[in-house]
């Protein structure tokens, strides 16, 4: 994978701290005059691409958060996170990283790359009109991976003003019922768009390499997941009567420490060591002589047993246990190259079953149910045939859907964006919060806080949002 100098963007990246685009398809962006881009759409493509998909992958917003809050792991120092103990300023990088990708330890660039770059490719005489409408696919698709991301974890945010500084200085924060119109009405009418007998980008894309086919599924598939979030059955059966991934859709990261995988960046080269598997991880798949179990973890120090972090403990007695709980999987930690999962088949195959048992799409829902275990076990090198039809699924509905929320949470394992948004939708598995939470918390986060640096640049329109806590719900949570 061709990697771009992390530095060489950052005045680009730093311009803005807001994105978005319009409901219909991100058409009226806007740049800035007084800033004239002279890099070629196709490196800032390489940069959003990367950075938005890093981020996604990233400690912050992954293990650090995500992963903790779905008690897939514990921390066994520095406790504060699965505490719950979070401070508005705690979240100012997190939302700047996705905004405008102000990573100073990784590659900088984010979203409003991609938005720059989209302005680039309208205003490109050079392409015919197949190869136009390809490439601005091929950023409306990936701009709305990120924007789900964004208000998958913070609810209303700005989106439809965004990435217009001359005209919307102060960005209006839109309703999150409306941001996920925009997005599946976007999503569509990109991959009604594509022609997959013209190229795409021809450099840059560093996710496909030009695949217009695979950019067509990659499409389907968030059509599909965007649907299933917030029940829009159209969506979902829109995305699976098109052109679907025959594989898992990932992120590929390189030695270079610099562009390293975020685990391995966090474990190898800053020499930090501050999670474990969690207790309550272990327990439910040693539960099931879960195969996988084996390639999430490593034996604790002086066994051959895996023994999981209980999780929410305090500093001294997280600690205590800290050299006899088992480690993240080496294949996990310290691999440099280890990719970052944006899409998975066994993801795909959970939504496949569940539409079936909630009437979207037709089909044989416990095939499906089956096949996720399945496509997640091999994902994971675990060897073990079979093993999806071993699996206890139920006969009601309920049984059904709390099975393939069990499931989907083990297989999410690394994935805390998802497996937390997926939690919170499907409320299954019940997961017992911390006895050990910051004062004024009432239990586990289910969103992010607004940060204080969006109250200052931002605040007339972030007050217009409301008050809200930790445990305020995100709209599709409600």
């Amino acid at each position: 994978m061709k990697i771009v100098n992390k530095l060489k963007y950052i005045g680009l990246a730093m311009l803005t701290l807001f994105v978005s685009a319009c409901e219909e398809g991100f058409d009226d962006i806007n740049t800035d005059p007084n800033s004239p881009v002279e890099v070629p759409a196709s490196t800032l493509l390489t940069n959003g691409i990367f950075n938005v998909g890093y981020t996604y992958w990233d400690r912050d917003l992954n293990f650090e958060f995500g992963e903790l809050m779905v008690q897939h792991m514990a921390q066994n120092e520095y406790t504060e996170e699965q505490r719950y103990s979070f401070a508005t300023s705690d979240f100012n990088f997190r939302w700047g990283n996705l905004y405008s990708g102000q990573n100073v330890a990784a590659p900088t660039g984010g979203l409003y790359d991609l938005s720059v770059a989209r302005a680039l490719v309208e205003e490109n005489e050079n392409l015919s009109d197949a190869q136009r409408a390809n490439q601005l696919a091929v950023i409306d698709i990936y701009m709305s991976f990120g924007f789900q991301t964004i208000t998958d974890l913070w609810g209303d945010v700005p989106y439809s003003q965004a990435f217009q500084p001359g005209e919307y200085p102060f960005p209006a924060y839109d309703a999150q019922a409306d941001i996920y119109t925009g997005m599946i009405s976007t999503v569509t009418n990109a991959v009604n768009s594509i022609d997959t007998s013209v190229d795409g980008f021809t450099s840059g894309d560093i996710l496909f390499s030009g695949d217009m086919a695979a950019w067509e599924a990659f499409g389907n598939a968030l059509l599909i997941r965007m649907g299933m979030r917030v029940g829009n059955s159209a969506a979902v059966a829109a995305g699976f009567g098109g052109t679907l991934p025959t594989s898992d859709i990932m992120l590929t990261f390189d030695a270079n420490q610099d562009v390293a995988n975020p685990f391995y960046q966090d474990k190898v080269i800053s020499s930090r060591d501050d999670f474990r598997i969690s207790a309550e991880l272990v327990a439910a798949m040693n539960a099931q002589s879960d195969p996988r179990l084996a390639m999430y973890a490593m034996p604790a120090p002086g066994s051959t047993e895996i023994v999981g972090m209980p999780y929410g403990l305090g500093d001294g007695a997280a600690f205590t246990l800290k050299n006899s709980t088992s480690d993240i999987h080496t294949n996990i930690e310290d691999d440099p190259t280890a990719p970052a999962y944006l899409f998975s088949m066994a993801e795909l195959e959970f939504f496949r079953a569940e539409a079936i048992v909630s009437g979207y799409i037709t089909g044989n829902d416990a095939t499906a149910f089956a096949a996720a275990i399945d496509h997640s076990v091999a994902q994971w090198g675990a060897s073990s045939p079979g093993y999806g039809a071993s699996i206890a699924y139920g006969s009601s509905n309920a049984e059904k859907l709390n099975a393939i929320a069990l499931q989907k949470w083990i297989a999410l394992y690394t994935n805390g964006v998802e497996a937390f948004a997926e939690w919170r939708r499907l409320d299954h598995p019940a997961l017992t919060p911390s006895a050990n939470m910051a004062p004024g918390v009432t239990g586990i986060p289910v969103r992010m806080l607004y940060p204080n640096t969006e109250d200052g640049t931002n605040g007339d329109n972030l007050a217009a949002v409301g008050t809200v806590d930790l445990g305020t719900p995100v709209g599709w949570d409600n």
